[in-house]
């Protein structure tokens, strides 16, 4: 079976789900219909279950997104945000088949302001690191940029396609707050240095992006020719397979990455065994603090928070 993830409240993470078989069905377009898909389902049930947006940056293929889980029920959101982002996405494009991958989307835990700013800024320059624009600020698509964080509140009206006026559900337009990761504040303190951080951060990541694509003969396909990308077409670079997901991200420090591996292989070892309990008819084990699919969708028993 594959590895339970340990969900708990007030934690952030860079989650990254994949299209179908790498098509590139989240292409921005030059009426930017894709770009408020995404916005307006990700602000509907963002501010259903309380998921703070700190940055997000749409890619052809895939969508990298900071996040924070305020009430501990982030599996919940993309359940519902990405099947209705796949169901308008299968209505714009004339779609017949799945949108997301089956794989499970890479989820890694953020548990410090070293590691966020990393990620954040990872995700701020993935545009320019593929080749695609020069800085994040020329991307089409959907993207946060430095600016916006604790700034920005987006305004998103709802889509012609798919999300009915009729439906309750579907507000005629959604705000949506861009936050800074409280983690960021207290390492931080005010929101001009945690912006400061973020930007030094993505700097470097973009001159390296810089020097990568001239070292390696590389140009930049450029926002206008990115406009005219085909959904139908699929990326050329895969994953090499065998390589090893990451679940959390340390920035260097040793001493935070000993301490999330000691409390993975735990919750992983009581959940093995609450499980095989469970396999065996038992229902009363005891799954440990963080299981989500079990506790939610078949009533387990688990223990209260630390």
């Amino acid at each position: 079976m594959t590895q339970p993830r340990n969900v708990r409240p007030g934690v952030t993470w860079l989650v990254t789900s994949r299209t179908t078989r790498r098509f590139k069905l989240f292409s921005p377009d030059a009426e930017g219909k894709v770009e408020q898909i995404y916005w307006y389902a990700t602000g509907v049930y963002a501010r259903k279950l309380h998921i703070e947006i700190h940055v997000t940056q749409l890619m052809s293929t895939h969508p990298h997104e900071v996040l924070t889980d305020v009430d501990g029920k982030l599996p919940r959101f993309f359940e519902l945000r990405n099947r209705a982002v796949a169901n308008a996405i299968k209505v714009l494009r004339g779609w017949p088949e799945e949108v997301f991958s089956k794989t499970p989307a890479n989820w890694v835990e953020l548990p410090t302001a070293a590691a966020a700013v990393k990620e954040m800024a990872y995700t701020m320059a993935n545009c320019v690191a593929a080749g695609l624009v020069r800085t994040p600020r020329r991307w089409p698509g959907a993207k946060v940029l430095v600016d916006d964080m604790g700034r920005l509140v987006l305004r998103v009206k709802r889509p012609e396609v798919y999300f009915s006026a009729n439906n309750p559900d579907w507000p005629d337009e959604i705000d949506i707050p861009i936050v800074i990761p409280q983690l960021l504040k207290d390492e931080y303190g005010c929101d001009e240095a945690c912006r400061a951080a973020v930007q030094a951060e993505l700097d470097r990541l973009v001159k390296k992006a810089h020097a990568d694509n001239k070292r390696e003969g590389r140009g930049y396909l450029g926002a206008k020719r990115v406009l005219k990308t085909k959904h139908t077409s699929r990326a050329s670079s895969y994953e090499r397979f065998g390589s090893r997901t990451p679940t959390f991200a340390a920035a260097g420090n040793r001493e935070v990455a000993e301490a999330m591996v000691e409390a993975r292989r735990a919750f992983h070892a009581a959940y093995r065994k609450a499980w095989l309990g469970w396999r065996d008819g038992d229902r009363k084990v005891v799954f440990p603090y963080g299981t989500w699919k079990m506790r939610v969708y078949h009533a387990a028993l688990c223990h209260p928070p630390p």
